[in-house]
């Protein structure tokens, strides 16, 4: 660690980064001018992607500054500054130097008695881990920061509930959270390996164990210590037969006892904390939960989807919270596409042959984390995703297609439900074009079956995969490995690259695309591959049309807009937020 004798001052001198001689933490001269512009502007000009003083020299100069500090306003302005650099900052010019100063700054901040005595600078503190060390890159740092949140959090859940105290816990469990849930998805991972061997774990169980976890009566630090456990369950080894482990029935069986003794006092409100915490966001679904009804509790629909509306005869929504004007504005947009769908296939409005699917239910929940709950409680379905769509056994008599979707919350207060257009697209092609359920055909079926829907409901407004397409036309997929696609093939090849097959048959090949669609719709899939080995004998057209499509798409106003590094839209959940902890401008986040 840098000793803070060693702190050079030298005004307005640009950074110059170095080693010191008695330690491998990089050391650079301090600016003292540019300190104190960082520390004195306002919180409009810090969350501003145009400020000056969002530089990687900046930061550096504001990381390094933390090693010697003795002032409570001065840390806490440097810390907000390092979190408004997270969201509009140059991230990608940090490297191994930049990140060691801020390494050492926190660990030399968390020794004062400064921080010690001040619930906002832990807050802040818990919230830098979580938006600069969630990678694998970082993570070994970790090994020396996670102890501190360790420490704090212990101090934390033994103090009186107080606003400042309770947004520093929040954000500490948060941060133990948001590293798991960015961990777990990458269980080989060296982020998943160093939380697994700090085993964050039995921090968290003691915790939820204990009388802190219900602070001035309120459970949501007990919910949110099971949101955070839930994660850590994901981040466990798996087994190769998708059998529960002995690590993960061990960690079951501690989080099922700690919500018995809460039930025995609390009752259903206990049942509901455990269901909503660590039930769902370990994603173990519904029969699971229908097996440990002791400790889980399953909702009424009625309670959760009061809603229900039909557009038509063939289409219905069930929705949680959408009035009656969102209710008139769905609707409109899903049947103005079905006749541009029956156009352009030629369908003649025949469904194929043996469907009983006459009717389309769309669920809405109100965003996703209600589609993450209640999608597996009520519904039995996977939930660690976007939306799905479930066509079910097309064949069968009363068979029911569903589409879950949740409202696009990120736009509010502007109004749409996110991928309603691209679902509805693919009933109409289960329906009216490929016979058979989903599965039926062996294979090149997501090509048809994403590009399809994006194009139906994108149309040639699709600015995201021309962006795509113009980026990165050197790697461009051939139309043969684009009708080879699968899912494991990645989103970009999945959606973007199968679109543009779509369109370029659609547009050049339509007699082609029409057969097709009449080879699905017939159960001649002999017919439809063959004829897909034709249609790759038009790949160097395809290349000249890519390039045409990408020298006339017009990006420019795009990328002068700033950069924003939001946090993952889907990292938390709503119902886990305290309601009297708010985003205010203090408490930013994007």
């Amino acid at each position: 660690m840098l000793r803070k004798s060693v702190l050079a001052l030298a005004i307005a001198l640009p950074t110059l980064v170095g080693l010191s001689a008695c330690s491998t933490s990089p050391h650079i001269i301090t600016d003292t001018s540019l300190l104190q512009k960082m520390t004195q502007a306002s919180d409009e000009k810090l969350f501003d992607a145009s400020s000056p003083l969002l530089s990687q020299s900046a930061f550096e100069q504001a990381a390094f500054r933390l090693n010697s500090t003795a002032s409570l306003s001065e840390a806490n302005s440097l810390l907000y500054y390092l979190r408004a650099f997270s969201y509009f900052g140059p991230i990608d010019d940090l490297d191994e130097n930049s990140i060691a100063l801020l390494t050492s700054g926190l660990t030399s901040l968390a020794s004062t008695d400064v921080f010690v005595s001040s619930a906002r600078l832990q807050e802040q503190f818990a919230v830098t881990l979580y938006r600069y060390y969630a990678n694998n890159e970082q993570s070994n740092a970790l090994v020396t920061l996670i102890p501190i949140l360790d420490k704090q959090f212990n101090q934390l859940a033994n103090s009186t509930s107080a606003q400042e105290n309770d947004y520093a816990l929040w954000e500490t469990l948060r941060a133990y959270g948001l590293l798991l849930n960015v961990a777990r998805k990458d269980s080989d991972g060296e982020l998943n390996k160093t939380l697994l061997e700090l085993r964050v774990d039995k921090t968290l169980l003691d915790f939820a164990g204990s009388k802190h976890s219900i602070r001035n009566d309120k459970d949501w630090p007990k919910r949110n210590a099971y949101w955070a456990l839930g994660l850590y369950r994901l981040a466990l080894p798996a087994s190769e037969d998708a059998s529960v482990t002995q690590d993960e029935a061990a960690l079951d069986k501690a989080i099922a006892n700690i919500a018995r003794q809460d039930i025995s006092v609390r009752g259903d409100v206990a049942k509901d904390a455990y269901t909503l915490g660590y039930h769902v966001n370990s994603f173990v679904g519904l029969e699971e939960c229908e097996k440990n009804s002791d400790v889980c509790r399953i909702p009424e629909q009625s309670e959760i989807l009061p809603i229900e509306h039909h557009c038509s005869d063939s289409l219905f929504i069930l929705a949680q919270d959408l009035n009656k004007e969102e209710l008139a504005i769905s609707c409109t947009k899903l049947t103005s596409q079905e006749s541009n769908f029956h156009t352009l296939l030629e369908t003649g409005n025949q469904p194929t042959a043996n469907d009983f699917n006459d009717a389309l239910r769309v669920i809405a929940f109100k965003n996703w984390s209600q589609y993450n709950a209640y999608g597996q409680l009520l519904f039995d379905i996977s939930t660690d995703n976007g939306g799905m769509y479930i066509e079910g056994t097309p064949s069968k008599p009363g068979n029911q297609a569903s589409f879950f979707a949740y409202r696009q919350f990120w736009i509010q207060p502007e109004f749409a439900i996110w991928n309603l257009n691209h679902e509805y697209v693919h009933y109409l092609d289960g329906h009216f074009i490929k016979y058979g359920g989903f599965g039926h055909f062996p294979e090149k079926m997501v090509w048809w079956s994403e590009g399809l829907a994006e194009y139906i409901s994108k149309g040639d407004n699709n600015a995201k995969t021309l962006r795509i397409v113009k980026k990165k036309l050197d790697e461009a997929p051939t139309l043969e490995e684009i009708f080879a696609t699968e899912y494991k093939d990645g989103l970009e090849r999945t959606y973007s690259w199968s679109y543009m097959a779509i369109r370029f048959l659609a547009e050049n090949y339509h007699k082609d695309f029409v057969q097709l669609s009449q080879y699905l719709k017939t159960d001649y899939f002999e017919g439809y591959d063959e004829l897909l080995t034709e249609l790759t004998q038009h790949q160097d057209e395809f290349s000249r049309w890519l390039s045409a499509r990408a020298e006339q798409f017009d990006d420019s106003e795009n990328q002068a807009k700033p950069r924003l590094h939001k946090q993952n839209r889907y990292s938390y959940r709503d119902y886990l937020a305290p309601a009297h902890l708010t985003k205010d401008d203090a408490h930013r986040h994007y």
